[in-house]
């Protein structure tokens, strides 16, 4: 496992600790003492992952990819957790501050990373929440800190918010992410022509919506690709009813 651990840190300038470590060896159904354990090369880069149509080493590799060209400077940062079963990640956020999130890399999509969050309901309640994981392909539209920074959720009274507030375990999140910003949250440029066949230009915003008297984790949403202007308007704006004109504009690209 080791070895695993020297090729992340030559091929993407980090390492990996013992807690990614053991992850990595559970997942192989290797004892957790993955100093102990024994691999065989069949396991590692042949057979399926249980209820996977991948193997192992085809996981780690998009992964390894995802990182080098998309998400690179989080990751030499430290504050990817990356390897962290969905388990271990609600007994590491179930006792912080609402508004407390990490960002893992997904087991069942290739190339993908998710962030969850923790927050309780008016009763009290402690609720998990999970994004659907971004691949290289929506983080080519958007860089993965601005998704973080803009992040939002409509509830059901249609009330945007940002639910993000400190990365695990207490970092707030401008301080962890704010040299990694591409811009300002308002910076939207208007387009001066039609772009190729005639399109009108877009941008992405991430946006969920979650119903507040729901008692599982929501996954919903995808980026919603809309016109600079019209997101103008949205971020300039922020109200409910901007929203949803702008969402069902006729302008959005399609």
């Amino acid at each position: 496992m080791e070895v695993m651990s020297w090729q992340f840190s030559s091929y993407v300038g980090r390492g990996l600790n013992s807690e990614q470590l053991n992850m990595l060896a559970e997942k192989l159904t290797v004892q957790s003492n993955y100093n102990d354990g024994h691999l065989t090369w069949a396991k590692f880069c042949k057979e399926h992952l249980p209820g996977k149509t991948f193997t192992f080493w085809t996981w780690l590799e998009a992964i390894l990819d995802l990182i080098k060209k998309h998400i690179l400077p989080l990751w030499i940062d430290g504050y990817i957790m990356g390897f962290v079963s969905k388990e271990k990640e609600r007994l590491l956020l179930k006792d912080k501050m609402p508004g407390t999130f990490l960002l893992r890399f997904s087991e069942s999509h290739l190339g993908g990373i998710t962030f969850t969050w923790v927050d309780q309901s008016e009763n009290g309640e402690v609720r998990f929440h999970s994004v659907e994981p971004y691949n290289k392909g929506r983080l080519s539209a958007l860089p993965f800190a601005d998704i973080l920074r803009d992040y939002k959720v409509i509830m059901a009274e249609n009330i945007p918010e940002n639910p993000l507030k400190y990365l695990y375990p207490d970092i707030p999140k401008d301080k962890a992410f704010g040299k990694h910003y591409s811009s300002q949250p308002c910076e939207v440029s208007r387009p001066t022509e039609r772009g190729d066949k005639g399109y009108v230009p877009s941008v992405f915003i991430p946006i969920s919506t979650i119903r507040s008297d729901s008692t599982e984790p929501q996954c919903p949403s995808d980026l919603l690709p809309m016109s600079p202007s019209a997101y103008a308007v949205l971020r300039e704006n922020l109200s409910p009813t901007t929203i949803e004109t702008a969402m069902n504009s006729p302008y959005c690209a399609e």
